[in-house]
């Protein structure tokens, strides 16, 4: 079997296991990423998610992120941070904080005309839920992949596996397939079909999301 067969196995599977999950509200991922630089080889991340239970209707979650990368190979990165997770349920009736601690390795690379990368996360997140605070540990790994389409167009796919440090270990998986188009080489924008998977439930979404880099440095 080629790698290229196998990359898309890795990134199709999870999903046919969502099948027998129940189901959910069709919903949006709102999410804007950015890579802040410092110097050649430092740069700030930072994130913000929006999840919603319907299309932009119905706050589920929203996450501040960022952190510290150093760039230590030209295709190679190791980071560390801090997020903030503000979440609700449907009704609104509950309310969830948590603060989360994580590392991150990462490393990109190309096949023939893929581009490749894979991101290992070693996450610890205290939650408080009235009334009791918990802390939990996990690691997460994410497989991406982007394809040139035409022109400014391109194709771009991930999967994430979330593994807890203690039972139950199965913590849940992400799976996203989407377009992305090119403005300019440090703002890129994509859309696309997103999957959250839990052992007992899921979340359809389309994801809107928007990718951009700035140099802090020369602004």
């Amino acid at each position: 079997m080629s790698l290229r067969v196998l990359f898309l196995f890795f990134c199709f599977y999870p999903s046919f296991l969502s099948a027998q999950s129940t189901e959910d509200l069709f919903g949006s991922w709102t999410e804007i990423i950015g890579r802040n630089s410092l110097a050649e080889k430092w740069s700030v991340p930072t994130t913000f998610i929006l999840q919603h239970y319907e299309v932009f209707n119905e706050l589920q979650f929203l996450l501040l992120r960022s952190g510290i990368t150093y760039h230590f190979l030209s295709n190679a990165s190791a980071s560390v941070g801090y997020d903030y997770i503000y979440s609700e349920s449907f009704s609104g009736e509950e309310t969830v904080l948590q603060h989360r601690v994580w590392e991150e390795l990462s490393f990109a690379n190309k096949y023939s005309s893929f581009n490749i990368s894979h991101r290992y996360r070693f996450e610890s997140t205290w939650t408080r839920q009235e009334p009791e605070n918990a802390l939990a540990h996990r690691l997460r790994y994410r497989l991406k992949i982007e394809h040139p389409l035409y022109r400014k167009w391109y194709f771009t796919s991930f999967n994430e596996v979330f593994v807890n440090l203690k039972k139950p270990f199965f913590n849940q998986n992400r799976l996203h397939l989407g377009l992305g188009y090119i403005f300019h080489p440090n703002l890129k924008v994509e859309v696309g079909y997103f999957k959250n998977h839990f052992d007992r439930r899921h979340f359809d979404r389309v994801r809107f999301g928007l990718v951009f880099r700035t140099d802090l440095l020369n602004n």
